[in-house]
């Protein structure tokens, strides 16, 4: 779905509220990517109608927090976010409005939003209102907030993380005044959820200039206020280069491995776990010198292309071993093995080779044969393993004993 044909269905959902006299414009990061020439995923659409006449209006619709103004419009098939106007009360907790007013006017809405460049609408021809001079702030390449920086902070902490995300993922600066009210209210995060913090983190990795960002990080102390994070040494985190979080945390990890004891603060999910303890297995084998074939085959595509990215980026290692990385990485499209279900025996294959019932044995066994076939000592059929089996391994009255010779 291009962008073109979503606003265009977007657009009959403001030109219907505009038939029955209510106001309906594309709002945020919307408005603010298509004005970037960047690509547009989703549309947002905000209105003075009330939910519970955005739904009298349409057919199919969603209720995802009436309570909030927000009602999920489906139009051609294609969800579309459709939002009253409305206004925040206080934030006791530095995170959430104690209290959302509707309102009908758009300006009202706007100022609520967090920094200018995400408080633009515009309407279904495409012309833009700009009450907050957001396009000015997109033209100068500014995270600048919407009002003054410090209440917007102090509303909402997460904003400050979300402000150097931007920065990541626009190459934008912060404006000095913007900068200042981070560096004052840092400590603030400490009120923000641990998962809210990885999501923005995760997406400032994802950004283009990942160490302007990093750069504002360290400067303005939210360091310290970053789950795991706030445990690495300043210099060393801004000196690391990583293409993701979790090439981030395998960086340190590998300078100081007492850190791992901290992952667990990031409250990461389950995949992202794995992409990092894998990571940091990869480079032990890499070190201990594992061979390129059992190093393409033991560790899955990604993890290697991940490990190779890390050590070239903070020069983890010497020369040969990124040129034995590249080769295992080369090596994986020929492996004569893509996982063990490709052996052509099995543990029943072998108990009956040798008279004997399984146990750990059988593990080694298995482990034995895989590897001898990936590094090319041994044919992948059953008569070979078998063969191969006989010869290097026995059943002594119960007892498997594996030949010193294999």
């Amino acid at each position: 779905m291009t962008e073109q044909n979503l606003f265009k269905i977007g657009a009959k959902i403001i030109e219907r509220l505009e038939e029955n006299n209510y106001e309906g414009y594309f709002v945020g990061g919307a408005v603010r990517d298509y004005t970037l020439g960047r690509a547009v995923s989703d549309v947002d659409i905000t209105t003075n109608a009330l939910p519970d006449e955005i739904e009298a209006l349409f057919d199919k619709t969603i209720d995802v927090g009436k309570e909030h103004g927000t009602i999920i419009v489906l139009m051609d098939g294609l969800p579309f976010e459709v939002t009253t106007y409305r206004v925040e009360g206080t934030y006791t907790d530095h995170r959430r409005p104690d209290n959302v007013f509707f309102t009908q006017h758009l300006k009202e809405d706007l100022s609520r939003r967090d920094f200018t460049i995400n408080a633009m609408a515009m309407t279904a021809d495409m012309d833009l209102y700009d009450p907050y001079n957001g396009l000015k702030d997109l033209k100068s390449r500014l995270i600048n907030t919407v009002g003054t920086a410090s209440e917007r902070f102090d509303e909402d902490a997460l904003r400050m993380l979300r402000a150097v995300r931007f920065m990541s993922q626009l190459n934008f600066k912060l404006t000095s005044e913007t900068e200042k009210a981070v560096a004052e209210h840092a400590g603030m995060l400490r009120y923000i959820a641990v998962e809210r913090i990885t999501a923005e983190l995760r997406k400032l990795y994802r950004g283009i200039n990942v160490q302007s960002a990093k750069d504002v990080i360290a400067k303005t102390d939210m360091l310290s206020y970053l789950p795991f994070f706030q445990s690495i040494d300043k210099e060393q985190y801004i000196q690391s280069r990583a293409l993701s979080l979790e090439q981030e945390a395998v960086v340190h990890i590998y300078r100081d491995s007492a850190l791992q004891k901290h992952l667990g603060t990031l409250k990461l999910a389950n995949r992202q776990k794995t992409v990092i303890k894998e990571s940091l297995k990869a480079i032990e084998a890499l070190e201990n010198g594992m061979n390129t074939k059992l190093l393409a085959y033991r560790y899955e595509e990604d993890i290697l292309i991940g490990v190779n990215d890390i050590i070239k980026l903070n020069a983890l290692v010497s020369a040969d071993l990124e040129v034995h990385l590249e080769a295992a990485i080369d090596a994986r499209p020929q492996l004569a093995l893509k996982n063990r279900s490709e052996l052509a025996a099995d543990g029943n294959t072998l108990m009956t080779a040798l008279n004997a019932k399984g146990g750990p044995w059988l593990r080694e066994c298995l482990n034995a044969i895989e590897e001898e076939v990936l590094l090319g000592n041994l044919i992948n059929n059953e008569k070979e393993i078998v063969n191969w089996v006989n010869l290097h391994v026995k059943n002594e009255d119960g007892n498997i004993v594996f030949n010193d010779g294999r």
